[in-house]
């Protein structure tokens, strides 16, 4: 009977399009909500990976005395009581380790930077020790990084990142050239490779100086230093945080039983915090798609009772020529499954769509999954069957002869 009832539900359509077109509307902003909502979390994931290999480094891991997570207000109240870490930290732990490939350690400020007349403003000069690039990853485009004399000897050197160099000037001629980074006059030796950008944050607005060129000329008593360690390729990461660890609370005299007043943190860490705040935001979503699919179930176990009320002599008819109450069940419930499902599919497109925009339009690899496609259905296929069933039985439960009577 299932053929007869798809074809009665379509019949029943066509009669009445500007209804079913509304009632499909709510299921259909849900489906798009969840289609696209997972396309674009699964391309945020993807993008935020990828870029904080870029920029982190897949091993390399960070100590500072602030978490570089989303952690509780309470935890950065009481880390900002802890000694502050020091260049002496990373030097002593930099000689220690046995486990590290190579540490370095940096700090930063904001400052303007001119040259040729332009000036940029609120750019971030880096402090660096000479290890940045084996342990960072910095790269030259042109020039080259400074060096453990200069860093010995304070020499006004510095490194420009690329976006930084293009908007004072040719890159190609400011290597060699002087540049004012705070009112101070530096020498270019080297412009970085570009690095891009994150979450719409230029990563290459910034000037690097020798770590100890830094602290004569820019440091503030009581700023920090963040230590980047980088462990061998013969040693998990595990255990190189390990021995840092217990070599900084040796160092810094914490007791076996307190805790520890750094933190250690790797590129899985900060992407799991990221991870979690975009999951907090896809619950939300998910909560208002859930509400539109809920709109849209009570609009289609509106239409289908209406549907029961208009149809009520169609239905004596029926079960006069011999239709049972499951054929009754079945028309109503295919019909109801139909509307949602036009909703579901017209949704499942628009998702679609939003999702191939933001993939061309925006650096995020966005891209719509079958099981975003899978979900569509279900959804959409699962409200049209929940919400049909109560208009289905009242259907199914009319008393014949009276159905026949009803004008």
């Amino acid at each position: 009977m299932l053929p007869e009832a798809a074809a009665s539900a379509l019949g029943s359509l066509r009669n009445n399009r500007l209804r079913s077109a509304l009632t499909s509307l709510g299921v259909m902003v849900g489906v798009t909500s969840v289609v696209s909502l997972v396309g674009l979390v699964t391309g945020l994931s993807n993008y935020v990976g990828e870029q904080f290999d870029t920029v982190v480094g897949a091993r390399v891991f960070e100590i500072s005395r602030f978490n570089s997570g989303f952690d509780d207000m309470e935890s950065w109240l009481r880390s900002r009581t802890w000694p502050r870490l020091t260049a002496d930290d990373a030097e002593r732990l930099s000689e220690m380790m046995t486990t590290a490939e190579g540490v370095t350690w940096r700090v930063g400020t904001s400052r303007s930077v001119s040259s040729g007349g332009r000036t940029a403003e609120g750019i971030w000069v880096r402090g660096l020790a000479p290890t940045e690039p084996d342990v960072g990853g910095t790269t030259m485009a042109m020039g080259r990084f400074f060096t453990d004399a200069e860093d010995g000897n304070r020499a006004r050197v510095c490194v420009l990142g690329s976006s930084l160099a293009d908007s004072l000037g040719t890159p190609s001629s400011l290597v060699g050239s002087d540049v004012s980074i705070g009112g101070e006059r530096f020498t270019v030796i080297g412009i970085a490779e570009p690095l891009g950008s994150i979450f719409g944050r230029a990563l290459d607005d910034y000037a690097a100086v020798p770590f100890s060129t830094f602290v004569s000329l820019f440091a503030t008593p009581g700023r920090d230093v963040e230590i980047a360690v980088l462990p061998r390729a013969d040693v998990s990461q595990e255990e190189s945080q390990e021995e840092a660890r217990q070599i900084l609370r040796r160092l810094r005299g914490i007791p076996w039983d307190g805790e520890d007043n750094f933190y250690i943190t790797n590129q899985q860490a900060m992407l799991d915090s990221m991870n979690q705040i975009m999951g907090g935001a896809a619950i939300v979503t998910i909560g208002i798609a859930a509400i539109s699919l809920l709109v849209g179930g009570i609009g289609i176990m509106n239409i289908m009772l209406v549907s029961v009320t208009e149809r009520t002599r169609e239905i004596g008819i029926r079960r006069a020529l011999g239709a049972t109450r499951g054929d009754i069940v079945s028309q109503f419930l295919v019909e109801s499954v139909v509307i949602s499902l036009i909703g579901g599919v017209l949704g499942l497109l628009a998702g679609f769509a939003i999702v191939t925009a933001a993939d061309a339009l925006t650096p995020v690899p966005a891209s719509a999954s079958p099981f975003a496609a899978l979900l569509a259905i279900a959804f959409s296929s699962g409200v049209g069957l929940v919400f049909g069933i109560y208009p289905s039985w009242k259907a199914a439960g009319l008393d014949p002869v009276e159905a026949l009577r009803y004008e």
